[in-house]
């Protein structure tokens, strides 16, 4: 079997200061997104919302084709 990347997704989890969960899914994701960069990421949300940020979930997809 051959497997082919397709796709990231990236789902990130933000908590309010009234102890609110919400949650963001952004597409369009680099395939070797590294966990400096997904902190870095948090940081720039966290300065854009004012938002306190949890976690960060990767989903990646791929194609699996017989030979």
């Amino acid at each position: 079997m051959k497997k082919t990347w397709l796709k990231a997704t990236l789902t990130v989890q933000m908590e309010t200061d009234t102890d609110e969960q919400r949650k963001q899914t952004f597409t369009a994701i680099a395939q070797d997104a590294t966990d400096e960069q997904l902190a870095v990421f948090g940081k720039v949300l966290e300065t854009l919302t004012g938002d306190h940020f949890k976690t960060a979930n990767i989903t990646n997809a791929y194609r699996y084709v017989t030979a």
